[in-house]
Formats: structure tokens, sequence, C-alpha cells
């Protein structure tokens, strides 16, 4: 199985891709040695760009302050797309600041194969182009959706992963709250211009999504937190896979309520993502922009209903507040950290066209897309930087692309294509270069060895992924087999245990077939 998952920000999109990496295991992809060779390059050269980056900051003195959240180093790190007027290449967005100085985004942009090493291919961008692209004709298709207030509310709470760092590094402990976000939230809810922004956002998405919606298998955010397991057996069911009640509790386990981000801490907003909790913030002027923008009948396509006005006189303090504000026509900027102010400041999710951000055209491989950084010297040297970084890198991926690997020679001749476009990488990064040759070189003769050459297997090098238990068995999928370990046999390192030896283990070639021989002896 091949899956592709499609939403926008805060529409349940992190839940529904988490959801499809807890299935995938029962039906992993099939990769032939090319794609194995692209991920292992990603694998072993994950921070080549970022290093790039980093250095550049140093340069410039600037690495002590430098606010670069550790989601954004690796390649495929970022909000991503595939390039509508290039679609062999994905982009991938990154966000930079400088204590004091600002922040700008880069995109970066690598052959679009990167976009597989990720478990489960997703992107916030362009719904449809997803389902004209022939590389992505024979994937399970599968979208979020939320009802649009929501998704406006949601994202007016939001903290970014450039926020968070800066939160995790600069701000006490003991003031990271709900508090602070209702702080930096005040002020998106009454500057209208910002909140009309994220508004016609949302709305140039649903524009483009409502007419293909029927392409995919839709997930509403909603069903999913009040019925977790039968939706989720329902999406099993439309990637043709058998989840049951009690399976689909134990996956909703595993997600329910947790942050499913890394390195971003604050992408979960504690306490909330309740169902219809938007009615405690949003004020009945929020209400007509977001009827005025034409989101009303999104709401009413995917079972939302209209736009009720709200009973003013039952307001919540937070409303009574923002609404106090609107009548008086005052922007709320009350917030004595510029920097967490700045940072917190969408440059992505928002239609910017009003705001006074520096923009630059593309360079072959990346962009300067939106830039309030208060040193372009800084700005163009980092730019630099990361277009050589990525040029380099996407010389290994572009040939790695065009190998051939029909016979054990000629996968070998490829490999020495490959590791001769990496020279570049070598000279600035010894050690991941050395780690990177002998993957090339395992991959390869791994594949001949075992399986015939550039046939599509299970990629070895994905580590045991836990499925799912039946009783006191864990069902276990590795290495394109599925093994079950009674958990009498206490922890074990399926990497290094030979199954055989592990006493009451089995051992199928299909997870219907493990599961059959366990519920058969239990």
């Amino acid at each position: 199985m091949n899956p592709l998952v499609i939403g926008s920000p805060r529409s349940g999109f992190a839940l529904l891709t988490s959801v499809m990496a807890e299935l995938l295991p029962m039906d992993p992809p099939r990769l032939d040695l090319r794609q194995r060779l692209i991920a292992a390059t990603v694998r072993q050269l994950q921070f080549s760009v970022s290093r790039a980056v980093e250095q550049a900051f140093e340069r410039a003195g600037l690495s002590d302050r430098l606010i670069y959240n550790a989601n954004f180093r690796t390649i495929c790190g970022g909000p991503k797309w595939v390039k509508p007027d290039a679609p062999g290449r994905a982009c991938v967005r990154k966000y930079l600041g400088v204590r004091g100085m600002k922040d700008f985004t880069l995109v970066v942009s690598h052959p679009a194969e990167v976009l597989e090493t990720d478990s489960v291919v997703h992107s916030h961008s362009y719904p449809r182009l997803w389902t004209e692209l022939p590389r992505y004709a024979d994937f399970v298709k599968l979208a979020s959706v939320r009802n649009p207030i929501g998704i406006v509310n949601s994202s007016l709470f939001s903290i970014n992963a450039l926020t968070s760092e800066y939160i995790q590094r600069y701000v006490p402990a003991e003031d990271d709250n709900d508090a602070l976000r209702q702080s930096l939230a005040l002020y998106k809810f009454t500057d209208l211009e910002f909140f009309s922004g994220i508004v016609r956002h949302y709305k140039a998405y649903f524009e483009e999504f409502l007419p293909i919606a029927h392409r995919y298998h839709v997930m509403r955010w909603e069903d999913l937190i009040e019925r977790p397991e039968a939706t989720i057996s329902a999406i099993a069911a439309h990637c043709g896979l058998p989840v049951d009640a009690e399976h689909a509790s134990q996956i909703w386990s595993r997600l329910d309520h947790v942050n499913l981000t890394g390195a971003h801490k604050h992408n979960l907003r504690r306490g909330k993502g309740i169902v219809g909790d938007w009615r405690n913030w949003i004020t009945n002027r929020h209400l007509d922009i977001i009827r005025e923008h034409g989101l009303e009948t999104t709401m009413q396509r995917f079972g939302y209903g209209r736009i009720d006005p709200l009973d003013e006189t039952s307001y919540t303090p937070f409303q009574r507040q923002v609404a106090d504000l609107l009548v008086r026509g005052e922007i709320y900027r009350d917030i004595p950290d510029p920097d967490l102010f700045g940072f917190a400041f969408n440059k992505s999710n928002l239609e910017s066209s009003a705001f006074p951000f520096k923009r630059y055209p593309w360079r072959t491989y990346t962009q300067v897309e939106r830039s309030e950084f208060t040193d372009e010297g800084v700005v163009m040297a980092v730019w630099d930087a990361a277009e050589v970084a990525v040029g380099e890198l996407n010389a290994i991926l572009d040939t790695v692309g065009t190998g051939n690997y029909g016979t054990e020679d000629e996968a070998r001749r490829s490999a020495a294509a490959i590791l001769d476009a990496a020279r570049p990488v070598a000279k600035r990064m010894p050690k991941a270069s050395e780690a990177f040759a002998a993957s090339v070189t395992r991959t390869i003769a791994k594949a001949f060895a075992r399986h015939g050459g550039d046939t599509g297997i299970a990629d070895p090098d994905e580590p045991p992924r836990l499925v799912r238990s039946i009783g006191e068995t864990n069902l276990v999928a590795y290495g394109g087999k599925f093994i079950a370990v009674p958990w009498a046999a206490g922890p074990l390192d399926l990497t290094a245990v030979p199954v055989e030896t592990i006493p009451g283990a089995r051992i199928a070639d299909s997870y219907a077939d493990l599961v059959g021989q366990v519920r058969s002896n239990s």
C-alpha cells in the first residue's frame, strides 16, 4: 500500500497521517532498488543542507541565537508539496529565525521521490494536483476535513514550530501555559485584516478541494474524536485492511491527545481538541467574516450545517474581551516579548498580500519565500549556502534516479556514479558520507544476495513495528514478514534475535495468516 494524505492545517491532518502510519505495517510499500537507494540517501545525508545553513549563521556570529527547530533540519522536515510548474520536484518549507532579528521562510526543492521516504506521503497543498499526476495514480488517497470555523479557531491558537523552539529555550516553564496561547491569539482575533487573511487561505484551499473531494476517502476530524474506533475501521476498510474495533481502539490509544510532531512540542493544545470548542472563543464578528468568504458552503457539504449566530449574553470572558476590543477598534498588542510575538505571526497558512514581507524569486533549487529578517546580508548568505547544499544533494539524488539496476554489475557501476556525485558533500561531511557509501554498498549487496536485485520488497532497513496485540501476544511487522511474539518472551530486539529461538513465536508471510494462527491457538 502506498498512502497519500491531504488536508489543510488544523483539520485533523496530523492525526489522519498518524492513523495511516499505524496501519501501514499491515501492508508495507514494496520498494525497488532505486527507491531503497533514495531512502538510504535521505537517511544517511539527512542533515547535509541544515548543516550548511547552520554554518552560514555561525559565520555571521549568530549561532547562539539561531532558532531552527529540529523538525526542519531533516531533508523532508517541514510542510511539503509538489511544485505545480515542475511536478518532478518536491518543495519543503523551512522556518529560520534569530533572537532579536526576526525570521524568514526558506523553501528547498528536491526530486519528488524524496516524499516517499516518509512512511506516508502527506501535504497541505494542491489537493487537485495530486489526483492528476501519474506518479500517484495508484496511491490510496485520503483527506482530512473539519468544520471550517473550528479550523480557523484552532489556527488562531496554534503555535508554530519556530515559536515552539523559542518558547522551549527562552520562556520560563511556569509561563508556558494556555494563558500564553490566549495572549498570542488575542492579537490574531482582534486584527481583522490578519483574521481575514487566515480565512482567505482556507477559502482558497476548499475551493480547490470541494470539486475533487470524491477522489479521496474523506475523514472528518470530529468523527475521529467522537467515534474513533468506527472511524479508524472505516479508514482501514477503504485501504483494504481488516481492522476490528479492538485493533482500532489500540491504535487510538497511541494517538489520542498526544503530541505527534516530535520536536515541535506545542502542536497539541493541552486540554483542548474538543468538538465545538470554537464556540467559547470565536465571536459573531468573526462568524460574519467566515460567512462572507463563502465557507458556509464547505460546512454544508461536509455535514456541519449553517453558520448560526452565537448568544452574546453567554460569551466567555475571552469572547467578551475580544468583542470589547473590536467595538473600540483596538488591536491587542500587549505582548512584552517582541521576539515571541514576531515568531508567532504566521508566514504560511495566511493569504499575506496585505503584509509587508520581503519576497524573492526562485533560484534553481531554493527560494526565500517571505522575510522580516532585519539583516538582508545574512539572509543572502544563508540562501547562498542552502542553494549550494541543495544542489549538491540533488546531484546525488538525480544520479540515483537515473541509475541502471537491472543486473548486479549495472547496479555497482551506478553506485560508483552515485558516490562520485557525492564527493562535494563528502568534503563537508566526511563521516556522514562514509556511512552513506557503506549504506549504498550494503543495500546493493542485500538486494542481489537475497531478493534477486531490482524487485519490489518491503524496505529491509525499516525497524520492527508493532501492529497490534491479541490477548498476550504482540503482532509485529518486520522485514516483509509478520511475527507473533508472546509477552512471556519479555523485551526483545528482533533485529538481533532469530525468531526461531523465541519460545512460542510464530512467523507468517501475511498479516491475515498470522492473525489466524494466533486466534486458533488462543
